[in-house]
C-alpha cells in the first residue's frame, strides 16, 4: 500500500481485520481495504505529522494524535472530524480508547 508522502509513523488493523489505518508525516491518516490494498479514506486536519491512530472496536470512532499537540476524533465511516482535544504541551505519541470508545487516553512528549 503506497499513498503517504513521507514516513509512515503508525499502522493499525481493525479488530475484524477488514481495514488498515496508517498515520504519516504528511499530516494525514489513511484508511485502506485490508484485502485489496485500495485506499478508502484520507483524513486531513492535523497541523503537523500524525504520530498515532487507533480505532474503536465497532469501527465508528477513529482517534489520532500528533505533532500539533492535539488528540482528534473522527467518524469511522466518513472520516469527518468530530472533536479536537487540546491540552498537551508537546507532541502526542500515543492514543487509546476504552472498549466502548467513551474514554480517550493519550501520552505526550510533555510527560503526561
Amino acid at each position: 500500500m503506497r499513498g503517504h508522502e513521507g514516513t509512515v509513523n503508525c499502522v493499525y488493523v481493525t479488530s475484524d481485520g477488514s481495514a488498515v489505518f496508517s498515520a504519516g508525516e504528511d499530516e494525514t491518516i489513511k484508511k485502506w481495504d485490508a484485502e485489496t490494498g485500495v485506499e478508502l479514506l484520507t483524513l486531513v486536519g492535523h497541523e503537523g505529522y500524525v504520530r498515532c491512530v487507533r480505532i474503536s472496536l465497532d469501527g465508528q470512532v477513529i482517534c489520532s494524535g500528533g505533532a500539533d499537540k492535539t488528540v482528534r476524533l473522527w467518524n469511522g465511516a466518513t472520516g469527518v472530524p468530530s472533536q479536537i482535544m487540546r491540552g498537551h504541551d508537546d507532541k502526542v505519541y500515543a492514543v487509546a480508547l476504552n472498549v466502548d470508545a467513551s474514554l480517550v487516553y493519550s501520552g505526550s512528549d510533555d510527560s503526561s
